[in-house]
């Protein structure tokens, strides 16, 4: 009893238990292949070992027989069954064909005085360390059954032959119990390690967050002092500046409006990560807010020709932030005035759909692919070929749309193929008054 009380004290106990949980598909592939090229190895060995002198007395023709029964097993095994069929339950099934295999050479191999009685414990070693404690102390079993039964079957004296059963019984169980506790001990290490790892990674996360939100935040004031400067500075010199610098200042004003729209994405990033982002959700008119988006963004179209159309129920109404469903649908038709060629139009549609009110921004611009569509919503993911290169940004903006819509109850999808356009679509609770 107090030796028990030690071992699970001492954490052997978690080691002995932990042996062969942890396995993935990669894992079990390695082991298949492991396997096959053990399993040719001890055919041949076995075969060539029998040619050496001491041989002579065994039984060839049995032996020989059941080599090929071996090898016609192995390529059945690991050739003709499906791929699927694979994980726990197919390496228990291998090593329990494996041991009868065994017992058959043992039993024409001298049984339990002779030398084959190894390959027993070689079995058991690798059940002992790769699979559950279930499963290994039923082939410990099973193999201390057959060694007892190959003890009754041989000649000799029964009390000798039961004598040596006994010793490799005991030897299977001191060993098998051995491997399990040293593969235990590796596994419960590696999660260990893995979950250091694991905190560092959180650690080193939370610190980058920290040090965004904080740069970001005390560069937004600088920033937006930098844009009313400018702005001062046109209405109030504009008749006086020559031609040169007043499109210097532009240039200025523009890059001054991306910096301010930058650090306001990644402090909302931020707020994100933190799950500090708030929402004031109430009720408010699909209608006044499509209006506004598409005036603000009236000029960018019209600069590159393209026709923005309404369509739809606008007079319906959702349960969301005002402010954030405008930055919602700036980002979503920013994005189609960016993306679609010059000529080209951006349909926005509402539909009722019971609870919900669906919103649709569509073009007719370059598409997505759907390798790309998979990644859109990710954090700082852009798409990436020749004919987005020349477009500006930070690969934020759908990311933060999709949390936006998330927060306000509802969701966000889109569909596209590559040539002919793109659909993104959200729906949010509609206001039943």
């Amino acid at each position: 009893m107090n030796l028990m009380v030690q071992f699970s004290k001492s954490g052997l106990l978690n080691s002995f238990i932990s042996a062969g949980r942890v396995g993935n598909e990669d894992s079990y592939k390695r082991f298949e292949r492991l396997s096959e090229t053990f399993t040719w190895s001890a055919v041949i060995l076995g075969v060539l070992i029998i040619q050496l002198p001491f041989g002579d007395n065994l039984n060839k023709t049995a032996i020989y027989f059941l080599a090929g029964g071996v090898v016609l097993f192995a390529f059945i095994w690991y050739h003709l069954l499906p791929k699927k069929f694979s994980g726990v339950t197919k390496r228990f099934i291998y090593s329990l064909i494996t041991i009868v295999f065994i017992a058959a050479i043992v039993h024409y191999t001298n049984g339990v005085r002779g030398y084959t009685i190894f390959f027993y414990f070689l079995s058991s070693l690798s059940v002992a360390m790769t699979m559950p404690l279930a499963n290994t102390v039923f082939v410990i079993l099973f193999v201390g059954g057959l060694i007892y039964l190959e003890a009754f079957l041989m000649q000799g004296e029964v009390a000798v032959n039961f004598s040596l059963a006994t010793l490799h019984f005991w030897a299977l169980i001191l060993i098998a119990f051995y491997a399990r506790l040293e593969s235990g001990e590796a596994t419960l290490a590696k999660k260990r390690e893995e979950q250091i790892t694991l905190d560092k990674e959180k650690m080193v996360g939370k610190l980058k967050d920290e040090f965004v939100f904080i740069i970001s935040h005390e560069l937004k004031q600088p920033a937006t002092a930098i844009k009313g400067y400018i702005e001062e500075i046109f209405s109030k010199y504009s008749n006086t500046l020559g031609a040169e610098a007043k499109e210097v200042l532009e240039f200025t004003d523009i890059n001054s409006t991306r910096l301010s729209k930058l650090l306001e994405d990644l402090l909302d990033v931020s707020r994100i990560e933190k799950g500090s982002l708030k929402v004031n959700s109430q009720d408010v008119f699909l209608k006044e807010v499509i209006s506004e988006v598409l005036s603000n963004l009236f000029f960018d179209a019209r600069n590159k020709k393209i026709s923005l159309i309404q369509r739809g129920d606008a007079d319906t109404a959702v349960r969301a932030d005002p402010d954030r469903l405008k930055e919602v649908l700036t980002n979503l038709v920013g994005n189609g005035v960016k993306y679609t060629p010059e000529g080209g139009q951006i349909v926005i549609e509402v539909k009722n759909e019971g609870e919900f009110a669906s919103v649709s921004v569509s073009d007719n611009g370059i598409g997505i692919s759907p390798e790309d569509q998979k990644h859109l919503f990710e954090k700082f993911y852009r798409v990436e070929n020749e004919q987005t290169k020349s477009v500006k940004g930070s690969g934020l903006g759908l990311f933060i749309t999709r949390n936006l819509v998330e927060k306000m109850g509802g969701e966000i999808g889109v569909n596209s193929k590559v040539g002919v356009g793109t659909m993104f679509y959200f729906k949010l609770p509609r206001y039943r008054w």
